[in-house]
């Protein structure tokens, strides 16, 4: 009597499973895990048009990527804001432009030294009103 032969799974029938399964959850893991930008679609701010001629930008909104230098508000009321000077780095080299925190905004803690994405609109006098800002 003739033997049959077993049916049993080969390696490279089980190579390829191992293989889709890391391919699938890879590609379950990014997507559950991708982080989008809150501010796509805001146009990055020309420090050197806004130093030309900041006034000609008022109302407009700009996003702004820069490190917080130093406090320009002291002896303001604290229910006035919080008025910061940012080092924006861009190809003409380093700006100082400041950003004006409302007294109403609850986001970040701004810190010196620390890194930030900001939302700005322009206000008429030139100083850049935070919308919203995220720390880098």
């Amino acid at each position: 009597m003739a033997r049959r032969a077993q049916s049993s799974i080969s390696f490279t029938h089980l190579l390829g499973l191992v293989l889709i399964l890391v391919v699938l959850g890879g590609g379950g893991y990014m997507l559950l895990h991708r982080t989008t930008d809150p501010m796509t679609g805001v146009t990055e701010l020309l420090t050197s048009e806004f130093l030309e001629n900041a006034t000609a930008l008022s109302g407009n909104i700009y996003k702004v990527e820069g490190l917080v230098d130093d406090r320009l508000d002291t002896g303001w009321r604290q229910s006035d804001g919080r008025l910061f000077s940012v080092q924006v780095s861009d190809g003409s080299g380093n700006t100082f432009v400041p950003v004006w925190v409302p007294p109403d905004y609850e986001g970040a803690n701004i810190q010196r030294g620390q890194r930030y994405t900001f939302k700005v609109r322009v206000q008429e006098n030139g100083v850049l009103e935070v919308l919203e800002l995220l720390k880098i």
